[in-house]
């Protein structure tokens, strides 16, 4: 692609990116995005993926949001279809564009539930017996020592409740977000959560979760400081992809790698 065309669809992406920025509403902002990616080809779509991880890259907040709405690509695919963001892939691989790869691959979770001998129970051994529709109703209850058993719950909608009621602290949402084992699904519920994924420690906790999908980690790893990116980095507990991808955003903030020359640092 040309530079001024190049610069032409960064300034188109940055105009959907704020009118995304309008849409409170995880889901709807990922539907908005979806409904207009639809619309362009697989080799302009890979550039708009390839420009959002360069700016994200920068630490330029409109891109690490868009970066974080991108992401979620298995949300995203009900938008645009498999079939065209399956030849996005295919292009990616081919232009060697190895953040847009990270970003799109189906990598499994670091961890599974059941891999090791020495797993905490998953659940509340005393809500476990207790019905979905019972526990997705306690879940709005202001009894402290109750939200503090919920926070164990392994379900999606119990967890979804859960954040939504006023009376959990950042410290609750901490516990679901670094719970191992845990079930991945309870994870992404976190992170589409627009009030708590606004966190700091919320963000490095799920990066740090080796049961954290890596579209998750790789989608948040570049809000984090370079002290937290050092450790993920050194990290054996953690996905491959995601430790290479910390190196290489060290190297890029030290000076070592740049992903686009002519643009200016923020």
């Amino acid at each position: 692609m040309k530079d001024a065309d190049r610069e032409r669809l960064r300034a188109q992406l940055e105009r959907l990116l704020r009118q995304g920025e309008r849409i409170l509403d995880r889901q709807q902002r990922t539907y908005s995005f979806g409904k207009k990616l639809r619309r362009l080809s697989p080799e302009v779509i890979l550039e708009i993926f390839q420009l959002t991880c360069q700016g994200a890259h920068l630490k330029r907040p409109l891109y690490q949001d868009g970066l974080h709405t991108l992401s979620d690509i298995r949300r995203l695919t009900q938008y645009v279809g498999l079939k065209k963001l399956s030849e996005v892939y295919t292009l990616a691989r081919r232009c060697d564009y190895q953040d847009v790869v990270r970003m799109m691959g189906q990598f499994p979770p670091r961890r599974k539930v059941g891999e090791t001998d020495d797993e905490e129970p998953l659940e509340d051994p005393v809500l476990k017996e207790v019905t979905l529709g019972e526990r997705k109703s306690l879940a709005r209850t202001r009894d402290r020592d109750l939200i503090a058993r919920l926070c164990h719950d392994q379900n999606p909608a119990v967890i979804q409740n859960l954040l939504q009621n006023p009376r959990v602290t950042l410290k609750e949402v901490i516990r679901i977000a670094s719970k191992r084992p845990t079930n991945a699904q309870v994870l992404w519920i976190v992170y589409r959560n627009l009030r708590w994924i606004n966190y700091y420690s919320v963000k490095k906790t799920l990066v740090n979760n080796p049961y954290s999908p890596p579209q998750i980690s790789l989608s948040l790893i570049h809000f984090l400081l370079e002290q937290d990116l050092e450790y993920i980095a050194d990290s054996d507990l953690l996905h491959p992809r995601l430790r290479e991808s910390a190196e290489e955003i060290l190297q890029e903030r030290r000076g070592g790698v740049a992903p686009n020359p002519s643009e200016p640092e923020s």
